[in-house]
């Protein structure tokens, strides 16, 4: 007798509707005349989503990946840094009286963060495009005309189809007699949002993680 795959399953097969929403590429080619960088960098995403195009060569991948996974780390660090003295600068603003000493000096606060936050991600693109080869940079340059619309319809069918063979691999560990709802989980609480965020590299590596994971010799 066949057995019917886990309640907790449907929600997996659900998210595979999600990677069709969503803004999924973020360039880093703004169009604005006043900004002095226009066009000269290459946002992660777009090198994540391009690099088969680029012939993006394994050594590559690799310093991209660990470049770009630490400065993930140091981002959401600071991102909860500049929230909590947005706050506080927030709060001596709206007092009855002011003290304009104590204001300056949180505000003070604020543009550090927010200048270390700009250094950070101004870094990781300088890193990133100095990765490159010239000829490399030219067809991301190419490639981002549109947009990166492209791209974009590429990476909804690349992850839908990676969606879905996580949602069949989850099936399998149920109908084995192994728990799939932590990667119910894992679909619902990071995925989903990852995708609901534009946020194409993290949600494709978690995917991929998951998929490791689902292996049928993994532990």
């Amino acid at each position: 007798m066949k057995l019917e795959p886990r309640p907790t399953l449907k929600r997996i097969a659900c998210i595979a509707l999600l990677a069709a929403l969503g803004p999924l590429l973020a360039v880093a080619e703004s169009k604005t005349a006043a900004d002095p960088l226009a066009g000269a960098f290459f946002s992660p995403e777009l090198v994540f989503l391009a690099r088969d195009r680029i012939a993006l060569t394994p050594e590559q991948r690799q310093v991209f990946q660990a470049r770009v996974e630490q400065t993930k780390q140091r981002s959401d660090e600071l991102r909860l840094s500049l929230e909590r003295e947005t706050a506080a600068l927030a709060a001596l603003a709206k007092q009855d009286r002011v003290d304009n000493a104590a204001l300056v000096t949180q505000l003070d606060r604020v543009l550090d963060v927010e200048r270390e936050l700009k250094h950070l991600h101004l870094g990781v693109m300088v890193a990133i495009k100095n990765l490159l080869t010239p000829v490399q940079q030219a067809q991301l340059h190419k490639l981002a005309q549109d947009g990166g619309a492209q791209l974009a319809d590429d990476a909804r069918s690349r992850l839908t189809a990676k969606v879905e063979r996580v949602k069949q691999a989850a099936q399998k560990w149920g109908q084995s007699g192994r728990d799939p709802s932590p990667i119910a989980k894992t679909m619902t609480d990071k995925v989903k949002l990852l995708i609901d965020a534009g946020k194409v590299v993290e949600a494709e590596a978690e995917l991929d993680r998951l998929l490791e994971q689902l292996k049928p010799d993994a532990k």
